[in-house]
C-alpha cells in the first residue's frame, strides 16, 4: 500500500484538482506538497479535512493502492470518452464487461458509476425510473446542500435527473434540479469545469422552451453555445444550435433558423468523422 501523501496525490489527480484547490482552507499549499511528496506527516485534522474535500473517509485511503485507483481511473476515462460520442451501447458494454463495481472503492468513483449506469439506463432503455433511482444514488454519495466545493459530476447528475423529471412530467422537480445545475454551475472553480457541462444548457434550455418560457432558453441557448465554443468542443453543441434554430423560427426570423440549423446538421457530420 502506498503512503498517505502519495495515494492523495494520486486521487487527487484524478479528481483534476490542483493543490490550491485541495488545501484551500485546510493548510497551506506548501504544507500540502510537503504532505504529498511524504516530507511532513499531517495531523489527524488536517487528514480528515483532506479526505473530505476528496470525497473519501479516511479509512478507504488507508485501504487503496495507488496502482487499483490507476486503473480504475484508466475504466473511468474510456467510459467518459463512450459518452462525450453518445456511444451509450459501448458505455453499457464497458460497464458490464469490466466488472468496474468489483474495484470501486470510493465515493467519487461510485458516484461516476451511477451517473454512466443511469444515463444508459435513459438513453438505451427509455425506462426514466430506474434512470432517476440510479442518477439520484450517485449524487447521494457525495452531495449536500452546504457542501462548499461541488463537484463537475454532481452538478451533471443535477441536470440530468431534472432532464428525466421532466420525460415523466414532473414539471417542479425537473426545474428544481435543473436550476439548481446552473446554480451551482457558477460555483465551479474554473480549473474544474469539462466540457461534458454543456449538456446542462441544453437540458435546461429544452425544459424552458417545452414549459413556452422562450426568453429564458434562449438566456440558456446562448449561455451554453459560448461555453461550448470556449471550450473549443462539438459536445452537445448541435443540439444547441437546433434549440437555436427552432427559437428563431418561433419568432418568424426564418433565416436565422435555417442557418443555425445548417450549423447543426454540419457539427452532426463533423462527430461522426470524429468518431
Amino acid at each position: 500500500m502506498g503512503s498517505f501523501g502519495s495515494i492523495i496525490k494520486e486521487i487527487r489527480k484524478t479528481r483534476k484538482l490542483t493543490q490550491k484547490m485541495l488545501s484551500e482552507d485546510i493548510c497551506s499549499q506548501s504544507v500540502l506538497s510537503r504532505i504529498e511528496n511524504n516530507e511532513e506527516l499531517p495531523n489527524v485534522v488536517v487528514m480528515q479535512q483532506i479526505c473530505k474535500r476528496l470525497g473519501v473517509t479516511m479509512d478507504q485511503i488507508m485501504q487503496s493502492k495507488s496502482d487499483e485507483v490507476r486503473q480504475v481511473t484508466t475504466i473511468f476515462f474510456k467510459m467518459a470518452n463512450f459518452l462525450r460520442h453518445k456511444e451509450y451501447e459501448k458505455l453499457y458494454s464497458c460497464i458490464v464487461d469490466t466488472h468496474i463495481e468489483d474495484q470501486i472503492y470510493l465515493e467519487t468513483d461510485w458516484q461516476r458509476y451511477y451517473y454512466y449506469l443511469g444515463t444508459c439506463e435513459y438513453f438505451l432503455y427509455g425506462n426514466y425510473d430506474k434512470a432517476i433511482l440510479d442518477l439520484k444514488k450517485g449524487l447521494s454519495y457525495t452531495f449536500q446542500a452546504d457542501k462548499m466545493n461541488i463537484s463537475d459530476y454532481e452538478v451533471q447528475l443535477m441536470s440530468c435527473i431534472g432532464s428525466t423529471y421532466s420525460n415523466i412530467g414532473q414539471i417542479e422537480e425537473a426545474e428544481k434540479y435543473l436550476k439548481s445545475s446552473i446554480h451551482y454551475f457558477n460555483k465551479l472553480p474554473n480549473e474544474r469545469v469539462n466540457v461534458e457541462l454543456t449538456k446542462i444548457f441544453y437540458n435546461y434550455s429544452k425544459f424552458l422552451l417545452e414549459q413556452g418560457r422562450n426568453e429564458e432558453a434562449q438566456i440558456h441557448v446562448t449561455q451554453g453555445i459560448s461555453w461550448a465554443q470556449q471550450k473549443t468542443s462539438y459536445y452537445y453543441l448541435s443540439e444547441l444550435f437546433s434549440l437555436q434554430s427552432e427559437l428563431f423560427s418561433l419568432q418568424g426570423r426564418h433565416e436565422e433558423a435555417t442557418e443555425f440549423q445548417k450549423l447543426s446538421d454540419q457539427v452532426d457530420k463533423i462527430e461522426q468523422l470524429v468518431i
